[in-house]
C-alpha cells in the first residue's frame, strides 16, 4: 500500500537486517496480516498506524 518495499524478496532481506515491531512485539514474518489499529515501528526509521478508511474511525 505504501510502496516502501517493492517485492517479497526485498521484504525478506529487510526483515533479516532490521528489527520490526508490531504492536510492541518483534515480528519477522514477511506475510503478516496487518489490521486496523496495528502499530508498526522500525526503530531509527519511524512508525505508522494502520488505518482502515472504511471503518469510520
Amino acid at each position: 500500500m505504501t510502496d516502501v518495499i517493492s517485492s517479497g524478496g526485498m521484504a525478506k532481506w529487510f526483515l533479516s537486517e532490521n528489527e520490526v515491531l508490531i504492536n510492541g512485539e518483534v515480528d519477522q514474518r514477511r506475510g503478516r496480516k496487518l489490521r486496523h489499529g496495528d502499530l508498526v515501528n522500525i526503530p531509527g526509521v519511524g512508525e505508522l498506524r494502520i488505518v482502515d478508511p472504511l471503518s469510520g474511525q
